[in-house]
């Protein structure tokens, strides 16, 4: 078993999140998501989560959990996809180690589900 920080180095890391926040809060497609986001904490967050949810970690994730996080966004199976590249691209870049690349997009991919809306729903919801 691997251990996440081990395998990319806790400074790397931080970059790599860093520069995948960035680019995600300032895309066309999903950058407003993220407009009233603490960027620094979004990255210790997911830094945690993945550290405690990929590899061999001991640590218990204490945060909110993502369906809490995301339910009151009107986030689209099209918003989701677009973050996920956005994700897959960053990693990619960072020559993150393909095991745990691998490990974090299929983490990130069983949470669709959690974060998504369907479209009707978002409708009424936004609609009132």
């Amino acid at each position: 078993m691997w251990n996440l920080i081990e395998e990319v180095g806790e400074e790397r890391l931080i970059e790599l999140v860093t520069a995948f926040y960035t680019r995600a809060s300032q895309d066309m497609m999903i950058g407003f998501f993220f407009d009233d986001s603490n960027i620094p904490e979004q990255v210790v967050n997911l830094i945690h989560y993945m550290d405690t949810h990929i590899g061999r970690s001991e640590q218990k994730y204490r945060g909110s959990s993502i369906r809490k996080i995301h339910q009151t966004m009107p986030i689209l199976p099209g918003h989701f996809d677009r973050r996920h590249q956005i994700l897959k691209d960053v990693l990619e870049e960072y020559a993150v180690p393909a095991h745990v690349r691998k490990a974090w997009l299929d983490l990130d991919l069983a949470l669709r589900d959690n974060v998504i809306k369907g479209g009707a729903r978002v409708r009424d919801e936004l609609l009132g």
